[in-house]
């Protein structure tokens, strides 16, 4: 007895254990997959549809060397070749694969070979966006390197470990290595001379201190004096020098020889000008004059403050030349022309013949401060538009929070473009590139100078604005956003309005810090995208637990299909002429194991914006067409069932195969299935819809509009589409209108209807005097409260039943 008992929980145990891995498998966000000797697909999880777009029973029996593309063929077969080889797996292959629908992906793929069983077990997974991130980054870091190889100083940069990071060539010349060669070797193995150079005194200070330094120091090695500058970050530190051996021999000169100062002073690579006690010119070299634009006797009817742009000169300064310290400053200088340009300025005291004089070397350093800006810019500004980005966001929007007066607002805008995705796809990149730079330009006309506006990335934008008014001066920015984004952009000759979904979050109402107030406008933003787009969404409370709700409804969606926790109900359809049931709606119902019923009109939009809508409505479609043909044998009728499609299940090329298939796998009658579709669908893409609903009607399959009357009710494509029925809309039954009466209203509509060749049900039906006001009016069918509500399929056979009594 024990022994069965046992028995008994160990297969129990592996059942469950099995049916635990089972789901592990088919819940993975990675493609995994068993594969042949022969390189045939035997076995797919469902991730092969969010990767590939492919169902998994579609690539069952196919080779996977026919979902790459022809390059990547030869690298397959060497790889299969090392795996048998005796390398029996590898790990992280990068690999070019193709998505049904044409699209390239990069995949990340592992594979093993079980020589034992003969077959290879794969897993894979979309590494496209990190791949492109990559490559940007590399496109990034070629710019900051070409800018760097291009400057006039030697430049390298180190980490807190000092590690080289980066080093220019006229760096790796100075101590005679490879540049390229000393990228993340330790400062001090590839110039091992710092050891005896004050030089690294310098730098460790400035590391620990944070503060930038510039100082002269004598190179040994080389023999020679060099200039440097040294900027410390969070990262390391970076160093820019040059040699400036030159200037210590033209002061050496200047003691020995008046001839031979004047030798050097003339042909310097820089400017020199001397001035008297009185910051008088008495002197200036050649290249003074060429970077000025004066002649040598203009300079001399000059003083030093004629060429400055606004400096002082302090007693602090005078006093450290008086002790012979040699100075360096930045100091704008400006030409004769008045055009200003940065300059590293060195200056020193001497005498000569009992005077005291003040000697400056100038250099224009606005090549270098160009480098710096530009490379401070691609690290904190959007390369396309040239918008602050989300690195530099943040402590924009933080300065505006801390200078935000006590009582007053602080309005923090996320802008999400409404038709983007259509301008890409149909003008190209290019051109949604341009309209991205129109947009970002139309942003700024509206925004005011102290307000911040940034680009997070694609069409997303964010605008922080100080409110002095609160949520009314708000809405007036919303306002104005929407009114310049609804302007129509001229794109490849065609004008596109592209319109803006808006979210909007208050401080201090709405949080107190950036973190939350992105978090809440974020929030709105879907909730004004939600409601229709073009329009704006201040935060409320209310909205974040919508969100959240939302999240955990997707959440358990995703795996509700596999756990087969979904089922249909229908709803019986009555031929108003005899008043028997004819037929039924198949409507679906989501038995959620910790919820219980959720309505359908929580479910069915985040299965449409999800995509997850193709496959449940495939199981729908399926289902249906089995209960029914079930149906129809068990109680020796034709039934007719009325299936909803939706318009993303419409656009597949491949949902008049699934049609095809179902109505061959149940063995229902062609024309006992209905196909409900919604206005919207029908005229997404006219002339494929067509061709699409002819393939359909060829089948003898019966097409309905349904709602019709609350969409675009078009009788143009009411001529196009080969339409059998249309569903009328419960209010266009139950309205009044002082012009015209309901009855002569639906009783017009019918006329149509039937001079079309179209047959009419209404919807909604809740009394006896609606039936008796439908009768009337000739309507053909109609379903509703009062002949049944959507019954489980046990209560509809019962009914049945009790029918055909």
């Amino acid at each position: 007895m024990d022994t069965d008992l046992n028995d008994m929980t160990t297969t129990a145990d592996l059942a469950r254990l099995a049916e635990e891995n089972t789901a592990l498998i088919e819940n993975s966000l990675d493609l995994i997959a068993l594969i042949d000797a022969d390189g045939r697909f035997l076995r797919l999880n469902a991730a092969t549809f969010d990767i590939l777009g492919y169902r998994p029973e579609e690539l069952v029996g196919r080779r996977y060397c026919e979902l790459v593309g022809e390059e990547e063929v030869a690298r397959f077969q060497v790889l299969r070749a090392d795996l048998r080889g005796g390398e029996s797996a590898r790990r992280d292959l990068q690999h070019r694969w193709l998505r049904k629908d044409g699209r390239p992906v990069i995949m990340s793929i592992s594979v093993r070979w079980c020589a034992l069983s003969r077959v290879t077990y794969a897993t894979a997974r979309d590494v496209t966006a990190q791949h492109a991130a990559r490559e940007a980054l590399a496109k990034l870091q070629q710019q900051q390197q070409t800018m760097l190889e291009s400057i006039g100083d030697a430049f390298f940069a180190v980490d807190r470990e000092w590690r080289i990071t980066y080093a220019n060539r006229k760096a790796g010349n100075f101590v005679n290595v490879d540049a390229s060669l000393v990228i993340g070797q330790n400062l001090l193995e590839v110039a091992p001379d710092l050891h005896h150079s004050p030089s690294l005194g310098m730098y460790r200070q400035a590391m620990e201190t944070g503060e930038a330094c510039a100082f002269e120091t004598y190179w040994e090695p080389s023999g020679v004096w060099v200039e440097v500058h040294a900027y410390p970050s969070e990262e390391g530190l970076s160093v820019y020098f040059h040699d400036i051996t030159f200037k210590h021999q033209a002061e050496q000169a200047l003691r020995k020889s008046e001839q031979r100062f004047r030798s050097l002073f003339q042909q310097a690579a820089d400017s020199i000008i001397i001035a008297d006690r009185d910051l008088r010119i008495v002197a200036a070299n050649g290249r003074a004059c060429s970077n000025f634009g004066y002649t040598e006797e203009e300079f001399l009817r000059l003083r030093v403050p004629d060429i400055d742009s606004g400096f002082t000169y302090t007693p602090d300064l005078a006093v450290a030349l008086d002790d012979g310290q040699t100075q360096l400053l930045r100091i704008n200088k400006r030409r004769r022309d008045g055009s200003i340009f940065p300059a590293d300025v060195h200056i020193s005291r001497f005498e000569d013949g009992g005077k005291e004089f003040f000697q400056a070397i100038i250099r224009d350093v606005t090549e270098r401060e160009e480098t710096q800006n530009r490379l401070r810019e691609l690290a904190t500004h959007d390369t396309l538009t040239g918008l602050p980005n989300r690195a530099l966001l943040g402590d924009r929007v933080q300065r505006l929070l801390d200078t935000c007066p006590h009582g007053a607002t602080v309005a923090t805008m996320f802008l999400d473009l409404d038709r983007f995705k259509e301008v890409n796809d149909s003008f190209g990149h290019e051109f949604g590139d341009i309209l991205l730079c129109e947009v970002a330009a139309r942003l700024r006309r509206v925004i005011r100078p102290s307000d911040v506006i940034a680009r997070l990335g694609g069409d997303e934008f964010v605008i922080a604005a100080h409110c002095a008014r609160g949520k009314d001066a708000a809405e007036r920015i919303g306002e104005k956003l929407l009114d310049v984004l609804t302007a129509p952009i001229t794109i490849a000759g065609q004008d596109v309005i592209i319109g803006a979904s808006i979210g909007v979050s208050l401080y201090p109402l709405d949080g107190e810090s950036k973190e939350q107030l992105f978090q809440a406008a974020d929030t709105a933003m879907y909730r004004a995208k939600a409601a229709g787009r073009n329009r704006y969404r201040f935060f409320e409370p209310e909205m974040a637990f919508a969100t959240r709700e939302r999240m955990a409804l997707e959440t358990s969606l995703r795996p509700a299909l596999a756990r087969g926790e979904f089922e249909l109900h229908y709803q019986p359809r009555i031929d108003l002429r005899g008043m028997t049931m004819v037929g039924m709606e198949a409507l679906i119902r989501w038995n959620h194991p910790e919820r219980g019923m959720v309505s359908p009109a929580q479910f069915i939009p985040i299965a449409e914006e999800t995509g997850l809508i193709v496959p449940i409505g495939r199981w729908v479609l399926f289902e249906a067409c089995h209960q029914t043909r079930r149906l129809m044998a068990e109680f020796g009728r034709e039934i007719c069932v009325s299936v909803n499609v939706s318009a993303r299940q419409l656009a597949h090329q491949t949902f008049v195969g699934e049609v095809r298939e179902a109505l061959a796998a149940s063995g229902i009658p062609p024309h006992c299935l209905e196909l409900e579709l919604t206005e919207s669908a029908l005229i997404a893409d006219i002339e494929r819809t067509a061709l699409m609903l002819r393939e359909l009607h060829e089948l003898g399959v019966k097409l309905a509009v349904d709602d019709f009357g609350t969409g675009y009710s078009g009788l143009a494509y009411l001529r196009s589409f080969p339409i059998d029925v249309l569903k009328l809309d419960r209010s266009f039954v139950l309205q009044e209108d002082e012009r015209i009466s309901a009855f002569d209203f639906v009783k017009a509509f019918v006329d149509m209807a039937h001079a079309l060749k179209l047959a009419v049900v209404a919807e909604g039906v809740e009394t006896a005097e609606v039936v008796d006001f439908l009768r009337s009016a000739a309507c053909d069918q109609a379903q509703g409260y009062h002949f049944a509500r959507p019954l489980p399929l046990a209560a509809l056979r019962a009914h049945l039943a009790a029918a055909a009594s």
